[in-house]
């Protein structure tokens, strides 16, 4: 893919670049480090001078080649490289004993244009630029003199001054024009390539489309030969089998009469039904009616055996309380006839002055003996009473229950016959429906009967045309043959295009 392929070439460069940036790192390292140790051995600088250099130097190879063999085509190492060369330029440039050094910077930093990357140009340049200034004013406030011992020369401090920072210029320029221009011959190159590759999309589409269309074609052409010759065996057949067609309209002609026969019987059974249907419909209803009555008769049964309930209840209830007073009577009684009883034994005691008293205690006893045989012919009757009233209660709760009964299957012979009354009318409308399709049917068989009439009438038109369609069927495959021909000529003229397609 497009995308992949620039990925690819864009990951070549920097590994190519990184790699040339690598080589003269070390190159320009190596003189540093073996030029340091020099002139450490002739005494122009200190120890601590030369060994901070060297580790400098050590450290920033280092770091390059441990970016580098890690992945050779890092975006990093451009960073990491530059980097540490203004670390060994900074320090080379300050503490050096050559007017010279600061030249150091122009051969390095002409390899970092190849990465097309302006910002980091511009970071150099300024980083650069920056430490020759300071070196420039060090020379001229501080030191007095220049760096080899020599006295201060307005001319080396300017040349150096100024061949630095039109050097920057220079780099900054060169690296914004070279971008500008890659990137527009880049735009270019790509909207000629995006023409050419729309241009040539274009063709092979059209190609392929004529060479799909042409390998279509030659094979519906080749069908259609098939076809024109099966059509032609079809019309002979047709010719043939329709002298037969007569007959077959003579036979449907007397069946569809037949049919129509029926459908009219059909039609008036459908009458039968409908009445029939309506009248169920009718006493479907009056069920409904009549049970609606049950229903509501039913009702009223039931609150009256609900009343004979409540005054069955009252009455069992008056019954005990009636035998709750006759105990009370009998309790008085019997304490009465125990009084008349003392009456008499303390009357006795008396004597003659006591013989009123006796009389008196005497007709006491015999009404708290009338008084007690009364309570207890009170007592049973009161105890039929209520066993009468029991027996009224369990009867009258039968008599519940078979109305509540017979309240349910009231209730469901409702629902039943409202259910009738519901597939009645379902019925009914079932039968309206055949009705109108019996009567769709019979307009239906008129219709077939009047087709009938009018194929007799055209099979003769189809037996003078099969000819001349047997004839024509003949010249029109001839002419396929031809054009399947020339399909077939044009297809490869198109094949010829196939190399070009990109898979």
């Amino acid at each position: 893919m497009p995308t992949a392929n620039h990925s690819n070439k864009e990951t070549g460069k920097e590994k190519r670049v990184n790699k040339f940036a690598l080589i003269l790192i070390t190159i320009i390292d190596l003189f540093l480090f073996f030029g340091y140790i020099g002139d450490y051995n002739q005494g122009n600088i200190g120890f601590g001078f030369m060994l901070t250099v060297i580790l400098t130097v050590i450290v920033s190879m280092a770091a390059c080649y441990i970016t580098y063999f890690r992945q050779k085509d890092s975006a990093a190492f451009k960073y990491i490289s530059v980097a540490g060369y203004m670390a060994v330029y900074g320090l080379a440039v300050f503490g050096a004993q050559n007017d010279l050094v600061f030249v150091m910077a122009f051969p390095l930093t002409v390899i970092y244009i190849l990465y097309y990357n302006f910002r980091l140009i511009l970071v150099i340049a300024m980083v650069f630029g920056g430490i020759n200034i300071i070196d420039i004013f060090y020379i001229a406030a501080i030191l007095g003199h220049t760096h080899s011992g020599a006295p201060i020369n307005s001319t080396s401090l300017l040349l150096q001054g100024a061949s630095t920072v039109v050097y920057m210029l220079v780099l900054c320029g060169t690296t914004y024009i070279s971008n500008d221009n890659n990137a527009k011959k880049i735009a270019s190159i790509n909207a000629e390539k995006e023409k050419s590759m729309e241009l040539l999309n274009e063709v092979l589409h059209v190609a392929a489309s004529v060479k799909q269309n042409c390998t279509k074609a030659a094979d519906h052409i080749s069908k259609l030969s098939q076809y024109v010759d099966s059509t032609v065996s079809e019309l002979d057949g047709i010719a043939e089998g329709n002298s037969n067609n007569a007959d077959s309209i003579e036979k449907q002609t007397v069946m569809t009469g037949n049919i129509q026969n029926m459908i009219l019987e059909t039609k008036q059974m459908s009458d039968e039904m409908l009445t029939v249907a309506k009248g169920s419909e009718a006493a479907v209803r009056n069920g409904q009616q009549t049970v609606d009555s049950l229903q509501a008769q039913a009702d009223k049964t039931k609150e009256a055996n609900e009343r004979v309930v409540s005054a069955v209840a009252s009455l069992i209830a008056n019954a005990e309380t009636v035998e709750q007073i006759t105990e009370h009577i009998f309790s008085i009684s019997s304490q009465t006839n125990l009084l008349a009883l003392n009456a008499s034994i303390e009357s006795a005691r008396a004597g003659d002055a006591g013989r009123g008293f006796s009389v008196v205690s005497e007709e006491i006893r015999v009404l708290a003996d009338e008084t007690r045989s009364l309570t207890e012919r009170i007592r049973k009757i009161v105890g039929e009473l209520k066993t009468n009233a029991d027996a009224a209660q369990n009867t009258v709760n039968q008599v519940m229950m078979a109305a509540d009964t017979e309240h349910s299957l009231i209730l469901n012979a409702s629902g039943q016959f409202r259910e009738i009354g519901s597939h009645m009318n379902g019925l009914h409308k079932n039968v309206q429906e055949i009705y109108k399709k019996i009567e769709e049917i019979l307009e239906s068989n008129n219709a077939i009967v009047d087709s009938i009439h009018h194929i007799s009438a055209v099979s003769e038109e189809v037996s003078a045309s099969a000819q001349q369609a047997t004839e024509l069927g003949a010249d029109t495959s001839q002419k396929a043959e031809q054009a399947r021909e020339l399909m077939m000529g044009l297809l490869e003229t198109v094949k010829a295009m196939d190399r070009y397609f990109i898979e």
